[in-house]
């Protein structure tokens, strides 16, 4: 109640919670320990605008009562928001500490990417095509509702909406992981009803999940067998025996491409940090040579070398002609990289914005159906 989150059930057990009141509990499991430094890590990655507002409050309360706070966080205005300095990490190496007055985004990020703020989206030269994907009427669960929409190769069509709005059950019921209840799915002309998973895989149609720990990766198995999961028929004879000293090969060179650091392909995925790990599940769907790809939040949780790196294999996927679908949260992620975008609240599409159209101020009004 004290967090202002009085509508969580203690009785519920953790695991049955949306991964927002996880969030919470986390925090407040900290707060009862009467702790004199509280560290919170990327503690608003999940969570949306208004519990944000909430969890801002208390650690203003928090501040004022003595209690000192290291607040970790890729989302700069939460950073200017809050902070009083901000130390910069890179690569595992002090850059340097700043009053936060002192100092804009544009200078922050050149601290952190050595790199200007206008590179962070860089440029594409795709171009459009052919249709690839059509859904007309989709439901599929509450969170579904006479969902429609369509993408063309070569195009980067965004999924904006708050946490909740649905996006994330559209692409699931779409990709045969969630079962859809009525509606159509055209995929290169021919109408589809993916069953499930591997269906989809086998048409050439990719989903990077919001969730990469418990959706996107087997944390426990090698680097190599989560790289070409998706893709074993590369890797394998025509008896299905898989050639490792191929496999080796093929995902030491794709993961060259990508910029991921690790020790060995044998290290486990959860050795990684968040933004490497981000990019050995992307780099199962590269291996796939999907058609059409869905990525869900593909930078949550990363630090803005590894979005930029992101950035560059969409822009690469889509100069390739592959349709490329991003759902995400940050508004101006959807602005800098989209050439379309369809905006979701309460489980429909409330609005269509083309490229011109791309301002924080539409995707705020259609996000909170207004």
């Amino acid at each position: 109640e004290k967090l202002g989150f009085g509508e969580i059930d203690p009785g519920m057990r953790v695991g049955n919670l949306s991964v927002a009141y996880q969030q919470v509990v986390e925090i407040c499991k900290c707060l009862t320990r009467n702790a004199k430094v509280l560290v919170l890590d990327e503690p608003t990655a999940v969570l949306t605008f208004s519990e944000i507002e909430k969890l801002f409050e208390v650690i203003r309360k928090l501040k004022s009562e003595g209690t000192s706070i290291i607040y970790i966080s890729h989302r700069l205005e939460e950073i200017f928001q809050l902070s009083d300095h901000i130390t910069v990490l890179k690569d595992g190496t002090y850059v340097g500490t700043v009053p936060t007055a002192s100092i804009d985004k544009q200078k922050l990020v050149n601290m952190m990417v050595g790199r200007d703020l206008t590179q962070l989206f860089p440029g594409r030269s795709a171009v459009i095509g052919k249709e690839v994907l059509r859904v007309e009427g989709l439901n599929a669960g509450g969170l579904v509702n006479n969902v429609s929409f369509y993408v063309k190769s070569g195009e980067i069509l965004g999924f904006s909406g708050l946490v909740g709005s649905g996006r994330t059950e559209t692409m699931r019921a779409i990709f045969g992981a969630d079962p859809k209840e009525s509606g159509n799915i055209i995929y290169f002309g021919k109408k589809v009803n993916f069953k499930d998973p591997k269906e989809a895989i086998k048409s050439g149609f990719g989903l990077l999940p919001e969730d990469r720990k418990k959706q996107g990766l087997l944390l426990e198995q090698s680097i190599r067998v989560n790289t070409t999961l998706a893709a074993i028929g590369k890797i394998t004879n025509r008896f299905g025996v898989i050639n490792h000293k191929k496999e080796k090969k093929y995902v030491c060179d794709l993961l060259t491409g990508l910029s991921t650091k690790y020790g060995s392909t044998e290290d486990h995925a959860n050795s990684l940090s968040g933004g490497n790990q981000q990019k050995i599940a992307l780099a199962k769907w590269l291996a796939a040579d999907c058609k059409c790809v869905v990525f869900d939040e593909p930078t949550r949780g990363v630090d803005i070398g590894a979005k930029i790196e992101i950035y560059k294999i969409m822009n690469s996927l889509a100069e390739n002609g592959v349709a490329v679908i991003m759902i995400s949260s940050e508004m101006p992620e959807i602005i800098g990289m989209c050439d379309r975008a369809m905006i979701m609240f309460q489980g429909r599409i409330t609005g269509e914005l083309s490229k011109e159209e791309l301002a924080e101020s539409n995707l705020i009004k259609y996000a909170m159906g207004v």
